[in-house]
């Protein structure tokens, strides 16, 4: 009736499904989990304060009556589920959330899984993952100026992995923009995931990253890992960079860059803040960006790639050309 999670993950087709709450999935959850909720958000919050005040039977005898009420979803939905792969449940600790669920449908014949220890013992082995991390091949990390397209051309190449995409934030000042930011917990999750994927690759590519990439934190291990890796330098025309970020922040509205852009004063000064607002205001983009980059971007990033190794440069018009450019040097090392 029980499977770990490691165990778990040598079926062919796990399917996890997580019944705890929306608002407990949506801090973290097993990468691909379902959730499928015994409480709503406001009935986990009643049944707790019932929990504190009348014990735990008085809790437990709400919990069945909300839960009840959901039972012929609950079964329609793991009948289907089942037909697709190994269901398998878990809730915070694998307690009775989990547990009399799972009891009720193996009852009517639906062959679902417990997690064992639930959700907690998932983050546990995510904890313990990065607590141990020892990189088991060579970090390939790309550094360069804002707007070289350092993003863009890891989408070209096998290995990598973007983690400002897994972190739902571009690692700068604008960078939440347009974007919906994942919790710390979340990041590490897809990040192992990631990790696991290429744990085959002789090498793993990345983006240069400060140690915080928003409000999130690359694990200190893994981040030592890409400080101690070979670092490969991409240079593009301003031109090129200016384009480049345009389309990444085309659809960003003018009302949030502005509110940004005031945080600015005290690196820039208020005389470059108001030319900032001034470019926008007559909705004169290319020049708003380059003197963002002139006066904030490049001097900001100029003085920690000058402190830097590099065991090559690339100078990019192309972001395809410079990935082929990156597996020729990889391949030639």
């Amino acid at each position: 009736m029980e499977i770990t999670f490691q165990e778990s993950q040598s079926l062919p087709h796990p399917i996890y499904i997580d019944v705890r709450a929306p608002i407990e999935f949506n801090k973290d959850h097993i990468p691909g989990a379902i959730n499928v909720p015994l409480f709503t958000d406001e009935e986990r919050s009643v049944v707790g304060s019932v929990f504190k005040t009348n014990g735990i039977m008085e809790a437990v005898h709400l919990g069945s009556r909300f839960a009840g009420n959901k039972l012929e979803h609950f079964v329609r939905l793991f009948s289907s589920l089942t037909e697709n792969g190994q269901a398998i449940v878990n809730c915070k600790m694998g307690g009775m959330r989990s547990t009399s669920l799972v009891m009720l449908l193996r009852s009517l014949g639906i062959p679902v899984l417990k997690l064992t220890g639930g959700y907690k013992a998932y983050r546990a082995a995510v904890r313990r993952f990065f607590e141990t991390f020892e990189p088991n091949c060579c970090f390939i990390v790309l550094h360069g100026l804002a707007g070289v397209g350092k993003t863009r051309i890891l989408q070209y190449l096998e290995g990598s992995i973007d983690l400002e995409r897994i972190a739902g934030h571009r690692s700068s000042l604008f960078g939440g923009l347009g974007r919906q930011p994942n919790s710390q917990k979340m990041f590490e999750s897809l990040l192992k995931i990631e990790y696991e994927k290429n744990v085959s690759c002789a090498y793993l590519i990345l983006e240069g990253e400060s140690r915080k990439i928003g409000n999130l934190h690359i694990p200190h291990r893994f981040y030592a890992a890409m400080k101690q890796g070979k670092n490969i330098l991409i240079t593009a025309p301003m031109e090129n960079r200016i384009r480049m970020i345009l389309d990444d922040y085309a659809n960003v509205e003018k009302e949030k860059v502005i509110e940004i852009i005031g945080y600015l004063e005290k690196k820039i000064g208020k005389v470059n803040v108001d030319i900032l607002k001034r470019f926008l205001d007559a909705d004169d983009l290319e020049n708003f960006v380059q003197f963002l980059l002139e006066k904030y971007y490049d001097p900001l990033y100029s003085n920690t790639i000058r402190k830097m190794n590099f065991a090559a440069e690339i100078y990019s018009t192309d972001v395809k050309s410079a990935a082929e450019r990156i597996v020729s040097i990889i391949r030639d090392c």
